[in-house]
């Protein structure tokens, strides 16, 4: 039986290939296929981009944890982190209203949707936490 795993990083981006690496290696344990391992790869690395850009900002001293767990069906992932507030589950602004104003950022939250099958957010004494699960394909 695939176990949970844990991994903790300074807030960076310069740390986003050690969690891709991780992720891989996560989802590959938990059977997931090989194009449902790229998505929930994608979705991470896109959740810790956004919890260290947009959360934690320049307080590099804060950390994101990530963890796995692999279910019966796929694999579940929690980023967590104690920067600012902000729930990914809220619609994100349209699409088309992103690319007409030729906007630089509010793609990613489109993309988390798209790649994910489920996606959760909460928010408990200071600590954010986002859940991601992939299925089995």
């Amino acid at each position: 039986m695939p176990r949970a795993h844990t991994l903790c990083i300074p807030g960076q981006t310069s740390e986003l290939a050690r969690v891709r690496r991780h992720v891989e290696a996560w989802a590959e344990e938990a059977g997931l296929s090989t194009r449902a391992a790229r998505q929930i790869r994608t979705a991470v690395d896109e959740a810790v981009a956004n919890a260290i850009e947009h959360g934690i900002g320049d307080r590099a001293a804060e950390t994101v944890t990530i963890r796995a767990r692999a279910e019966a069906d796929g694999l579940a992932v929690t980023i967590r982190h104690r920067g600012d507030r902000f729930d990914p589950t809220d619609p994100p602004v349209a699409l088309a209203d992103v690319r007409r104003n030729r906007a630089l950022h509010g793609y990613g939250l489109h993309l988390l949707r798209a790649l994910v099958d489920e996606m959760g957010y909460t928010h408990e004494r200071g600590t954010n936490e986002v859940r991601l699960v992939k299925r089995k394909a």
